[in-house]
């Protein structure tokens, strides 16, 4: 399976599920974890964790925006098993709580 092909299949998955960990993105293109950071990095210029962190809160930013999920919901769902990991790194992220995110990006 080509290199790019790889990433590609990698950032297809991501969209349809954020929450895929890094062990089942590896598998999912037959190659170890490691391997897989490592050609990530080489193809994309940035780390695949980092990628990953990134995604999961742009999906939950979006959550937040249009559904009616708790936020305990939309942690889950976009790969966060602990809420104090996800409203700490949402913060760091958007500058606000979740919660707060979403009173201000509410229609």
């Amino acid at each position: 399976m080509p290199d790019d092909y790889r990433i590609r299949k990698i950032l297809e998955s991501l969209e349809d599920d954020p929450a895929k960990s890094f062990r089942e993105l590896a598998n999912l293109v037959n190659l170890s974890s490691s391997r897989l950071g490592h050609l990530f990095k080489l193809q994309m210029g940035v780390d695949l964790s980092h990628f990953l962190a990134n995604e999961r809160l742009e999906k939950a930013a979006e959550l937040l925006r249009q559904t009616e999920l708790s936020i305990k919901e939309i942690a889950v769902r976009v790969g966060y098993h602990h809420s104090s990991s996800f409203d700490r790194g949402f913060q760091n992220k958007f500058g606000v709580p979740p919660a707060d995110f979403r009173r201000r990006n509410r229609p």
